[in-house]
């Protein structure tokens, strides 16, 4: 069954204070990339920003195709050596370790839109993408955390060491080996490679993180809101309902990330990764599932994200990836 909210009973939401070393250390850690900015503009080779571009490329893949659609909705089922490079992936992000960074969205998905998400999207972008990360833990949610099943977290050997040597190899990997690149390999300054390497790079990754959980409000329709299209955001994102399908169908590998479906940079490579033998097991759903889910839920009266839940499809080979010839 899909992992939408199963909240019956709204509570008021918390009154949360603000955590003031985190708040404060966002302040820092922004100002100092919008220095690394200011660097990449007068200081920076083309060689150092294409680096800082590749960095965040890497890093993004592990938390599109490692945290989101392999480790949380297990969309696809990876083989060894492609887990470990999206745990290293990962591990450049510099947020947390995989296993933290799969239960709080798996609690974002369970409660998604009550006051019991973390990032509830309905107190507005600012709250959902950058806020909720700088408030005191609310205890309710901490409870709930306990509650979600990590079976398969703990049997994965790759998440398991990362979890609990992460802040061992997190400093190496994610930021001495990267700034000492720049400056042994690529003759870059100290300066340049901390602010821009460092700094910048770990905020573009934050943001790209956020992203996940904020992009409804981005690029998301909301179908009960005519006006929900009426925005400035309209110049700049291409709207659609496929933020909203994802919540419904998390376990379809198809859904991109930031407003896409069936595209984008992730599911391109996903399927690179499948055709070498890397990725297997990926799972959609065909047109003709959505029908047949549809009248089975009309007929029967049972919930239309578990029928559609029994319609869907692990594709047997990524040659034959249109679902609909299924």
């Amino acid at each position: 069954m899909g992992e939408t909210s199963d909240v019956t009973e709204e509570r008021p939401a918390p009154r949360l204070s603000n955590h003031w070393p985190t708040v404060l250390f966002q302040i820092y850690l922004h100002m100092s990339a919008l220095y690394g900015l200011f660097l990449v503009l007068t200081q920076a080779s083309l060689l150092t920003t294409l680096y800082c571009i590749l960095l965040v490329f890497f890093g993004t893949l592990g938390i599109t195709l490692g945290c989101h659609r392999l480790w949380t909705h297990r969309t696809y089922a990876a083989a060894l050596p492609l887990r470990i490079f999206l745990a290293l992936c990962q591990t450049l992000t510099c947020q947390c370790s995989i296993f933290n960074w799969v239960i709080n969205h798996k609690v974002h998905h369970k409660f998604h839109g009550t006051n019991n998400d973390p990032s509830n999207y309905k107190r507005g972008f600012f709250f959902c993408h950058l806020a909720s990360h700088c408030l005191e833990h609310n205890a309710e949610i901490e409870r709930m955390k306990r509650h979600i099943p990590t079976t398969d977290l703990e049997e994965d050997y790759v998440v398991y060491y990362q979890h609990w040597l992460y802040y061992i190899i997190m400093p190496i990997i994610g930021i001495l080996i990267p700034i000492n690149f720049a400056i042994d390999y690529l003759g870059e300054s100290a300066l340049v490679a901390i602010f821009v390497i460092g700094f910048l790079r770990i905020t573009l990754l934050l943001h790209a993180s956020w992203l996940v959980e904020s992009a409804l409000l981005l690029w998301g329709l909301d179908p009960n809101d005519k006006k929900a299209g009426d925005t400035w955001l309209v110049f700049f994102v291409t709207k659609s309902l496929w933020p909203q399908y994802h919540y419904l169908l998390p376990w379809d590998y198809r859904s991109g990330e930031y407003g896409t479906y069936d595209s984008g940079c992730s599911t391109t490579i996903l399927r690179v990764f499948a055709a070498l033998g890397l990725a297997s097991q990926l799972t959609t759903l065909s047109s003709k599932g959505v029908k047949k889910a549809l009248a089975l839920a009309a007929d029967t009266g049972r919930p239309l994200e578990e029928c559609l839940d029994e319609a869907k499809l692990i594709l047997p080979d990524i040659i034959h990836q249109d679902a609909d010839s299924y």
